[in-house]
């Protein structure tokens, strides 16, 4: 926060889909409220290596456009991925008495994040959400 009272602007970076939706962190910091503490190039590397795994589970596109429902699960996907990965970051930045409290239930809060990416996975597969299928 400035002396006058006013939040920084968070930078914006895009990320490029190669083929897969792209965005960029705004997008990310707008949908999971994430806290001015952490820097660009933080949120970058978290949202990089979540598109590989979540990419990494899904077939290849070969040139396909996904749905705007996929579109927004895809997003979701990623995002949940990227935001568990952060949690810990939080917990150092941030070292007042309510963030110990936090830092207590990060691994909770972390599992599912990563939950909510496996279910939004497994919808862009077709599956069930826990992933089972009848023989």
């Amino acid at each position: 926060m400035s002396f006058g009272g006013n939040l920084p602007r968070h930078q914006s970076t895009f990320i490029p889909g190669q083929g897969w939706p792209y965005f960029d962190t705004q997008d990310f910091r707008t949908m999971r409220r994430i806290p001015p503490v952490f820097d660009e190039q933080s949120i970058i590397a978290a949202l990089e290596i979540a598109v590989m795994a979540v990419q990494a589970q899904l077939p290849p596109l070969n040139g396909q456009r996904l749905s705007g429902a996929e579109s927004t699960l895809y997003l979701r996907a990623v995002f949940a991925r990227a935001h568990a990965d952060l949690l810990p970051e939080f917990a150092t930045q941030n070292r007042r008495d309510e963030a110990r409290n936090t830092a207590e239930d990060l691994a909770e809060q972390g599992d599912r994040f990563r939950a909510q990416s496996n279910r939004d996975i497994a919808l862009l597969l077709g599956l069930s959400e826990n992933r089972v299928a009848l023989i």
